[in-house]
């Protein structure tokens, strides 16, 4: 597993650009292995951004479940498991 540098304080304006440098770091080093290994620079580059897509849709999608799930909450009362 790669070490990953803390994060900043979420209220830091360099957080942003600091997460950027450490994902770019660790990207590299993806591409420059996976490239020993054959692949070439483009498909690697392609894959990493379709998995990325792919990884920001679920995240969102999850997101958008708990929003639903909570609303759903706070409109029905909680279920009687007693009877």
């Amino acid at each position: 597993m790669t070490d990953f540098p803390k994060a900043p304080p979420e209220k830091d304006e360099s957080r942003y650009i600091a997460c950027q440098m450490a994902v770019e770091t660790v990207l590299q080093d993806l591409v420059e292995d996976a490239m020993r290994r054959g692949w070439e620079e483009t498909e690697v580059l392609c894959a990493i951004t379709e998995v990325s897509d792919n990884l920001m849709l679920a995240a969102a999608a999850s997101r958008d479940l708990d929003l639903l799930l909570d609303a759903l909450r706070r409109n029905m009362p909680p279920p009687n498991l007693a009877d």
